[in-house]
């Protein structure tokens, strides 16, 4: 956690967000969104970049209590609309205080990748854009061409001039840089591609071979600010774009290393080729109940603000984590432009920006609108958002999937105009990208890159009793939108069709656009636990409680998707209908998928050889009055990973830390020892829309027999 003080000394993270918001620096002429906003700093974070969310739980209720107007989360991790935080700050938001927070940037990992607490179902989710202009520094080759490159401290390389070169002879490896190189990279400046592992290790590797300096090249269009929090990294460090990367590679290939390159001073500002698009990073949503999720973009990638000043004052960060505090500027200014503090309702302020997005249009494609997995209800606006005098709800229409389509696929939505003119409107449809979610074979896979589907093969067709309708000021009215699945559903994988409802106004040039999606199957038939040749697992088939160290047995386990529920229970090993109680830790509520590409992303559980009775009993895995915590990260791009993780939240060796600290092996702190003998565990896992009491509602796996002695 850190000490009280909430002056940011580590990463910089919290005053670059801050900066976003609100910064004023006069002599730098810096201004954030809203200068004017007065700031509550409740500190969350330590120098390790992740906290429990009993502390973000408690810094949310005190600052409504201290009366701030609007509360910005750069944070987050898997989770569910039903997480603690995302529950509070629903709470919170009905109370009137508006939760902004980031939807999270597990861009490259698939589908239903948003996190807690943003998939609130009255918190504002996130996206983030690429920002217009990056203000870089220049690489000058000896061939006159120059060649930008960012740095998260804002400072440019102090090396005047050095040799490029690559630490592997395969452009775009996702494995570059991430073992020990076997190259000699004495002076030179490493080119290394980006994936397969953390920046950190990238550039410890290339630091450990010589390298006085490393360029990180994208692995997706569009600048690249790599950040590293290893105090043990002592050679500065910056990030290119996958063009600028393939150059200087095909040059070194083709001249063995380059030379003449010269690492200019200063700052220069340059053009971003993905500028207004979706930041490769944006993790994709839906929530894993199928809400709508994210809610709203805003620019997050490539985005200068303030840094500590021990640090460098200003930098260029990339992430969610800078995207969701620029809509809490806007907020701001909309409540400043009511008259201040809450003078204006968080439903209202919600609304207002999710009808008023505009659309963000495909990397790839000009002519396809993003999925609204992707964008939510678009680019923010805020002079719409303020100006507009049209409310429409519901701000968006939750289609979930082919089980849980409203009747006749006929759906609501209330327009008002609160001018004080007479106003025609007309309506109609704009498709968004379809996109596959799963793979095409059993079990379906979430895709780590989904795949965007031919217009053809995914818009769904939509259609009203009426085009046009007029009304009077101050009137309401009801229309019904009609949204069938596309023609082709169920002849692909499971995928994402998605659109939007268009309402214009004769009266200004001023499109206001409500966001649909469903999925393209049931949800609640595809399979939740990976079962196969490796998963789930257990270690140690033999359990002596008396040696918990070395003899603890460890069940390993891997989601392809969320559940609402899974549970872990002993079961006697000759008649495995027979439960002898549950494991402690082995009740879980919300839990989200794991990464399949990673094999370190898994949910590990020790056990002892020990039950509890109940679920209560078993969701307190160590007997203490702490409850789960579910662990979040700090949301700033390449600071935000999630490795192995454990059942019970608790560090892999906070056994051996109980023992000493209690003087009490694990079973004797919860639970009851099992006499010797041999057992099985049983993995219980409920599909989304499953029916806890239904045992057909689940997947099951049982073990072989575990010995406890």
């Amino acid at each position: 956690m850190g000490d009280n003080d909430p002056r940011d000394a580590c990463n910089g993270h919290g005053t670059h967000v801050a900066g976003i918001v609100g910064a004023n620096d006069v002599e730098k002429k810096f201004t954030g969104v809203a200068p004017d906003a007065i700031f509550g700093a409740y500190r969350i974070f330590g120098c390790s970049g992740s906290s429990a969310d009993d502390v973000i739980m408690k810094a949310m209720e005190q600052a409504y209590e201290d009366g701030m107007d609007v509360i910005n989360l750069s944070l987050g991790d898997m989770g569910w609309p039903d997480s603690p935080a995302s529950v509070l700050a629903d709470d919170l938001s009905m109370r009137g205080m508006i939760v902004i927070a980031a939807a999270g940037n597990e861009g490259e990992k698939g589908m239903f990748e948003v996190g807690a607490p943003s998939l609130g179902r009255h918190a504002v989710s996130v996206a983030s854009v690429d920002n217009s202009h990056v203000l870089a520094h220049t690489i000058r080759l000896a061939s006159g061409k120059t060649i930008g490159y960012a740095t998260s401290n804002g400072k440019p390389f102090s090396i005047p001039e050095a040799p490029i070169a690559p630490m592997t002879l395969e452009f775009g490896s996702t494995s570059d840089g991430c073992l020990p190189s076997r190259i000699n990279m004495q002076g030179m400046v490493a080119l290394v591609s980006r994936g397969g592992c953390v920046f950190g290790q990238k550039i410890k590797n290339a630091q450990n071979a010589g390298a006085i300096a490393v360029l990180v090249y994208n692995s997706s269009p569009g600048f690249l600010t790599p950040s590293a929090q290893d105090p043990t990294i002592t050679i500065p460090f910056g990030g290119i774009t996958n063009l600028d990367g393939k150059f200087l590679f095909d040059q070194a290939m083709n001249n063995d290393k380059l030379y003449g390159a010269t690492f200019e001073a200063g700052d220069t500002s340059f053009i971003t080729p993905t500028s207004g698009k979706i930041s490769s990073f944006s993790s994709w949503g839906l929530g894993p109940d199928l809400s709508i999720k994210p809610d709203i973009s805003a620019p997050g990638g490539l985005i200068y603000s303030t840094y500590p000043m021990p640090m460098g004052s200003y930098a260029t960060l990339s992430g969610t984590s800078m995207a969701s505090p620029f809509v809490t500027g806007l907020v701001a200014m909309m409540q400043q432009a009511r008259g201040g503090g809450r003078s204006i309702s968080a439903e209202d302020l919600r609304t207002r920006l999710l009808n008023n997005g505009h659309l963000v249009t495909h990397l790839e494609d000009e002519k396809m609108f993003e999925s609204v997995a992707r964008q939510g209800a678009g680019l923010v606006d805020v002079y719409q958002a303020i100006t507009s005098m049209t409310d429409i709800l519901p701000e968006y229409l939750e289609l979930r999937d082919l089980a849980h389509a409203a009747p006749d696929n006929q759906y609501t939505l209330q327009v008002t105009n609160k001018d004080r003119m007479q106003i025609e409107y007309s309506l109609s449809h704009v498709p968004a990208a379809t996109v596959q979610a799963y793979g095409d074979k059993r079990p379906h896979a979430p895709l780590s890159k989904p795949i965007r589907l031919a217009v053809d093969q995914g818009v769904a067709s939509v259609s009203f009793p009426t085009t046009t309708f007029i009304l009077k000021p101050n009137d309401s009215i009801n229309i019904t939108v009609q949204i069938d699945p596309p023609s082709s559903i169920g002849l692909s994988a499971p995928s994402i069709y998605s659109g939007y409802i268009q309402i214009r106004k004769d009266t200004v040039d001023q499109a206001m656009f409500v966001p649909y999606a469903g999925f393209s199957t049931n949800l609640g038939a595809l399979p939740v636990l990976l079962m196969n040749d490796t998963m789930p697992f257990v270690m140690n088939a033999v359990i002596n409680p008396l040696d918990m160290v070395r003899n603890a047995g460890m069940i390993s386990l891997q989601m392809i998707q969320s559940s609402p529920v899974v549970s872990v229970t002993v079961v006697d090993a000759e008649n495995t209908d027979v439960t002898l109680g549950w494991v402690p830790g082995g009740y879980t509520q919300y839990v989200s998928r794991n990464d399949l590409f990673d094999p370190e992303d898994v949910f590990i559980l020790k056990w002892y050889g020990n039950v509890v009775e109940t679920k209560e009993q078993a969701m307190n895995p160590m007997g203490t009055s702490n409850g789960q915590f579910h662990p979040f990260r700090l949301t700033t791009k390449a600071s935000h990973t999630r490795k192995m993780r454990v059942m019970d939240d608790e560090v892999e060796d906070q056994d051996d830390q109980l023992l000493i600290a209690d003087g009490k092996f694990p079973h004797e702190l919860v639970g009851r020892l099992l006499p010797a003998g041999i057992y099985r565990l049983k993995i219980s896992a409920l599909h989304v829309y499953g029916d806890e009491s239904n045992p057909a509602d689940y997947d099951i796996w049982i073990s072989s027999g575990i010995t406890v002695v």
